[in-house]
């Protein structure tokens, strides 16, 4: 005779048992990818805000104007909150110290500029023409009026109207076409930012510069060859110069 045989009680249970849930383990997985995200974003933002371009106390920048044959000189003072705007003509000359301004690309002319105003913690230069104008003016809520008309003012606010989103410092999209916007630049994309966005924040004073003369003089200047070359210049006033330094010491 055959006797069936009996399944033990701990067989029993262990058909029975049911496959644990995954769900714990995939929504831990999530919690960690945005800990990890939200970490990862806040190293960028803290890294820019930290960065020298960001944290020095004062930064120049310096644009050549092509065409305008202007130099629009912004210095920045974090200190303050003032951005001090003072508009140059290229021909510019300070006959004390023997400083031009007519040099022959920004970064010559961003030299010019320290040693007429005094060394920044940074400096950063370009050149615009028009056509660079147009790409800036496009980047800007408040638009600027033509090139030929365009004043230090105006250019200072189209750059203070280019509304960036919370998410530029990961992406720097309007940051790289204002960069690329300008040419024979020496910028950084945390300069460009710190442009753009400490701009707005700041008050804007606009400091005129006075010169001996209304009229360019012109100068005639002869080489060791015999060979003459014109020179236009405009020379500029010492008590304007002065006035300038002490206002922007303040």
């Amino acid at each position: 005779m055959v006797y069936p045989v009996q399944r033990s009680h701990s067989y029993h249970k262990r058909t029975k048992k049911k496959k644990r849930s995954k769900l714990p383990f995939i929504i831990s997985i999530i919690i960690v990818i945005i800990i990890a995200t939200f970490g990862f974003v806040f190293f960028l933002y803290n890294n820019l805000m930290n960065s020298k371009e960001m944290t020095d106390e004062r930064v120049d920048y310096v644009f050549y104007m092509q065409g305008l044959e202007q130099i629009y000189f912004l210095r920045t003072d974090r200190k303050e909150k003032i951005n001090y705007l003072i508009s140059i003509p290229k021909i510019s000359y300070e006959p004390i110290m023997a400083i031009s301004m007519d040099q022959s690309n920004p970064r010559e002319i961003s030299r010019s500029v320290e040693k007429l105003f005094g060394a920044p913690d940074s400096t950063f230069y370009s050149s615009v023409n028009e056509k660079d104008y147009q790409i800036i003016n496009s980047l800007a809520t408040s638009k600027g009026p033509v090139y030929s008309e365009l004043n230090i003012n105006q250019f200072v606010e189209m750059i203070e109207s280019i509304n960036l989103d919370w998410y530029e410092f990961l992406i720097f999209n309007k940051t790289k076409k204002l960069i690329s916007a300008q040419n024979e630049n020496n910028y950084t994309k945390n300069s460009a930012y710190r442009l753009i966005h400490n701009i707005s924040k700041y008050a804007n004073k606009e400091v005129p510069m006075t010169f001996m003369t209304k009229a360019p003089v012109t100068i005639i200047v002869t080489d060791n060859q015999s060979n003459q070359k014109e020179y236009k210049r405009l020379y500029i006033d010492d008590k304007s110069l002065d006035t300038i330094m002490e206002f922007m010491k303040k």
